[in-house]
């Protein structure tokens, strides 16, 4: 009886160690026109404050009578979410999505979708194109909440079509920068960011020229410092 109990003590605690380490891993698979390799990190939460930020997604409709008018609407049970996360390796990740509280999936952004920066022996790798899944719990957004939230943890699945910056490329120097336009960087903060070569103007992704490739794979994040359930208010994730 000593020893059942000891075994079960044993697999429950190798258990729990294995899922404690995988809430904040990222494990990704690149294939594809002769590239394969893996995106696999630890995230570093000493440098990545939350899990993401989501802000309620808002869209402008405009009607022309005698006059033009624009009205802006927001609806509650759709955020943008904007993640970045930091390894303890030195190489981060970004991810953009326009999350649904009544779907399980949804598309990653067009035009600042997913980003990898690179690192030793891997290249950096964008995409602007395909799904993400969330499932029924694995974004923490609070429908209530009317202004920008901090994520407490984010458990999602990618399946995305890239492209695998090529070697040398100046696409490889890219960092990130506010902006409220898209099209020029901003010294004031903001909820958009966009990729810049020379932090002036805003980088678009979508000339990045090398292999295309398929990202695939989970991402995986608990916060320390956000608790579950917090809807603290956060302007972006940097």
């Amino acid at each position: 009886m000593f020893r059942y109990t000891l075994a079960c003590f044993c697999f429950s605690s190798v258990f729990l160690v294995c899922q404690n380490a995988s809430s904040d891993k990222v494990n990704l698979t690149v294939y594809g026109d002769g590239e394969a390799f893996s995106i696999d990190g630890t995230v570093d939460m000493d440098k990545t404050a939350s899990c993401g930020t989501a802000t309620p997604y808002s869209s402008s409709s405009t009607t022309t009578t005698t006059t033009t008018t624009t009205s802006t609407s927001s609806s509650t049970n759709l955020f943008t979410v904007i993640s970045r996360l930091y390894f303890t390796s030195g190489e981060y990740i970004y991810l953009k999505f326009l999350y649904d509280s009544t779907q399980n999936q949804g598309s990653i952004d067009s035009t600042q979708g997913f980003s990898y920066s690179g690192g030793i022996g891997t290249k950096a790798v964008v995409a602007n194109y395909g799904k993400i899944y969330w499932g029924g719990s694995g974004v923490p957004v609070d429908t209530s909440v009317t202004s920008s939230q901090a994520l407490s943890y984010l458990t999602v699945t990618l399946d995305l079509v890239g492209t695998a910056v090529a070697s040398g490329s100046t696409a490889l120097a890219l960092t990130q920068c506010y902006t409220v336009d898209f099209i020029n960087c901003t010294s004031a903060t903001s909820t958009s960011m966009c990729y810049t070569q020379d932090g002036s103007t805003c980088y678009n992704t979508q000339s990045v020229t090398g292999p295309s490739v398929s990202i695939q794979g989970e991402v995986n994040c608990t916060s320390n410092t956000v608790s579950s359930g917090s809807s603290s208010s956060s302007s972006t994730t940097q």
